[in-house]
């Protein structure tokens, strides 16, 4: 796909997957046509002098990240969202949802969760899916109705869906002892003591709640035996500065490499844009996983770091965390 955009006026810069966003705008001056593949879903807005991001007022595309209302798309002649996510988007689920109120010890505040468990099946004993981003996955995702198609389709098992909203996002997602305890100690007794649980889990989140998910599962193996990150943020470590998410030393890529007892027995499914800065953090833990002797499946897509490539795998994801 051949990609030649024209900049309104008042544009000077281009902020795109391509630049992520913020970090390195560029210049429209050095604005050229460039080519993406043919699936490929892109994001983009046009920074005017102000340094404020705006659409671009000749892209009539619908707007599809519930972030930033000024990213537009283009998406090339071969790009299809995934069935499963279209499907949820315009069928309710059929389950049952339990709104909870969980009081932490730990957090010392009252944290809600919902739990989802498909018709038919909330009396029984199923394994546990965790989701970070609870709400997002909840609201955004529709995963339980992507879960239902996949049942329908028997391509899954069923399972009890939990989703865990955060409420201070970064301090509580980036290398949080206390709020890995708060998950394990806490929402997974709360849990099971309402739900007939099977005493196996997944892990799952996206971005930085990938990162805490894979933390999730390295350091309780008895709890959680797979982990779906989606664009994981590995590339992070602890000393970086997170209001500039683009640095960071790979902190749980080392801590895989210089694990000098047997890996934990994870099955691990990753997936990433390869329009983002972190699909080559995303490859090197693969890499480092199976170089362990552990399962290990990076699925790319062309796409960025948004809603539209993360609802486009929870169906892939789903067969890896559940599949029959």
């Amino acid at each position: 796909m051949r990609v030649d955009l024209t900049p309104p006026g008042w544009a000077t810069h281009l902020l795109s997957d391509l630049t992520d966003w913020r970090r390195e705008p560029l210049p429209v001056a050095e604005l050229r046509p460039f080519d993406l593949p043919d699936d490929a879903y892109f994001e983009y807005a046009w920074q005017d002098e102000k340094g404020e991001p705006r659409p671009d007022p000749s892209n009539g595309n619908p707007r599809l990240n519930p972030w930033w209302p000024y990213a537009c798309h283009l998406a090339g002649p071969a790009y299809a969202p995934d069935p499963h996510a279209v499907r949820a988007a315009g069928v309710p689920a059929r389950g049952r949802t339990l709104r909870l109120e969980l009081e932490s010890g730990l957090l010392a505040q009252k944290r809600r969760l919902l739990v989802y468990s498909p018709a038919g099946c909330a009396d029984r004993e199923l394994p546990l899916v965790v989701f970070q981003d609870g709400k997002a996955y909840y609201g955004w995702g529709r995963v339980p109705g992507v879960l239902d198609a996949l049942l329908d389709e028997g391509a899954v098992g069923p399972a009890h869906l939990v989703f865990v909203p955060p409420v201070a996002r970064s301090r509580e997602y980036a290398f949080n002892p206390v709020y890995r305890r708060f998950i394990c100690d806490e929402v997974i007794p709360f849990v099971s003591a309402r739900v007939h649980w099977t005493g196996r889990a997944t892990a799952w989140g996206a971005s930085l709640g990938g990162l805490l998910s894979a933390q999730l599962a390295w350091e309780r193996p008895d709890i959680f035996g797979r982990v779906v990150a989606q664009s994981g943020a590995f590339q992070f470590s602890p000393d970086m500065d997170f209001t500039r998410p683009f640095g960071g030393d790979e902190a749980f890529l080392h801590q895989v490499r210089e694990h000098r007892a047997p890996v934990p027995e994870i099955r691990w499914y990753l997936e990433c844009g390869t329009l983002e800065w972190l699909h080559r953090s995303n490859r090197n833990l693969a890499e480092a996983l199976r170089s362990r002797g552990t399962v290990a499946e990076l699925k790319l897509r062309h796409a960025g770091h948004n809603w539209v490539n993360w609802k486009n795998g929870i169906a892939s994801g789903l067969r890896a965390a559940l599949g029959t």
